[in-house]
């Protein structure tokens, strides 16, 4: 997401004098001799503007290395990294305000290519196509189809028909591409022929800003799980609707219940926070999801809600609480780990101060917290 922040002078100072006070650890070994491998890699956006983008990675003996781009490339990884994508063995990462796709290699994190944008970007979301060619989504209502083999390079800038929405998140997913095109519904179009005239549209889903950024799952069913909302009553309901990808239709849903403010008690759900954020555990089985419960009586306007996890079982749509979050300032970020942990990107205040990956265990007990780097949005873990 695009952070604008006043007086962003004195916030990069800030931002420099804390980075300074830390000393950055030493690299652990990358191809895991030493039995210390890289567990999670975790996504930083930075201060918009100051070039602080960066990948923190945490071992598995709990180091911690805020900045391992910089480290290993000596240069700054960019301006805003928005997101992270495996492809073909290599890391493809797409920053926002640099118009830069980064290519490196998985074990050393060493730069092995770029693509620069010939024109007018800002790279989103990645999600491939061909053994040798991806789509990234934008800000500025278009599609890009990039080249992921060598020569690493941008195929075609694709200008999208409504200039007042645009398309984010993206899921591949038996030879399709699944989008969520923002007020418009979900676009669908044929991974091998990526061609705009015969993109269709599953309007049923209407996807808002607010829930663009929420990555669609896929279930042990192979079906795509997306967040959205359903008006009812006058009331903007949180909705799971799942999409067949062969018949490229809605063929179940879940509304989630929420109340009106001023009928809310203890424990009611209110709806869905700032940031809205879905995941699914390693049998496909289990949606996690992010919501927001009422924390006292009859609150007013100004009570802060409470985050709290729910899940939902695929087959039987039974909603469940799984996980309050009351330690968590502000959650940017939700990733289950490939052991069933939820991993929650705590981005604090938006001050500019580094933050948080807290690390949940199954049984819902907080295991640790890592102080990564500045607007923590996403934690990939590495397969190996």
């Amino acid at each position: 997401m695009r952070i604008r922040v006043q007086a962003m002078g004195l916030l990069a100072a800030l931002l420099s004098v804390v980075c300074a006070c830390d000393k950055i650890p030493e690299l652990p070994s990358f191809e895991g001799e030493d039995g210390n491998k890289a567990v999670m890699i975790v996504v930083n956006e930075g201060l918009f503007t100051t070039n602080t983008a960066a990948l923190s990675v945490i071992y598995a003996d709990g180091t911690v290395h805020y900045d391992v781009f910089r480290a290993v490339n000596q240069r700054p990884l960019g301006d805003v990294a928005q997101s992270m994508a495996e492809i073909n063995g290599l890391y493809f990462i797409a920053i926002d305000n640099s118009r830069r796709i980064e290519i490196l290699d998985p074990k050393s994190f060493r730069s092995v290519g770029s693509i620069r944008y010939g024109r007018a970007g800002s790279p989103r979301y990645i999600t491939p196509l061909t053994d040798s060619t991806a789509v990234v989504s934008d800000l500025h209502n278009q599609l890009v189809t990039i080249r992921t083999r060598p020569p690493y390079r941008e195929l075609e800038y694709i200008e999208l028909p409504f200039s007042s929405s645009g398309i984010e998140q993206m899921i591949t997913v038996g030879g399709k591409v699944f989008c969520t095109y923002i007020d418009r519904g979900i676009a669908v179009f044929d991974a091998a022929k990526f061609r705009l005239s015969t993109m269709r549209l599953i309007d049923e889903v209407s996807v808002s800003w607010a829930q663009s950024t929420a990555k669609p799952v896929v279930d042990h069913r192979r079906r795509i799980w997306i967040l959205s909302t359903k008006r009812v009553d006058g009331i903007e309901l949180p909705r799971l609707s799942c999409i067949d990808p062969v018949a490229e239709e809605v063929v179940d849903e879940l509304l989630i219940p929420i109340k009106k403010r001023g009928d809310l008690k203890r424990g009611d759900l209110m709806g869905m926070p700032g940031y809205n954020r879905i995941d699914i555990d390693p049998s496909g089985r289990r949606i996690y999801l992010s919501l927001t419960e009422a924390s006292e009586d009859n609150p007013g306007a100004k009570t802060r809600p409470l985050q709290v996890i729910y899940t939902m079982d695929v087959d039987s749509k039974e909603l469940t609480r799984y996980l309050p979050l009351p330690e968590v300032k502000l959650m940017y970020g939700m990733s289950v780990s490939p052991e069933g942990k939820v991993c929650i990107c705590d981005c604090l205040d938006f001050t500019a101060q580094r933050g948080y990956v807290r690390v949940y265990s199954p049984d819902r007990g907080e295991e640790k917290s890592y102080k990564v780097a500045v607007y923590p949005n996403f934690v990939f873990f590495p397969k190996s």
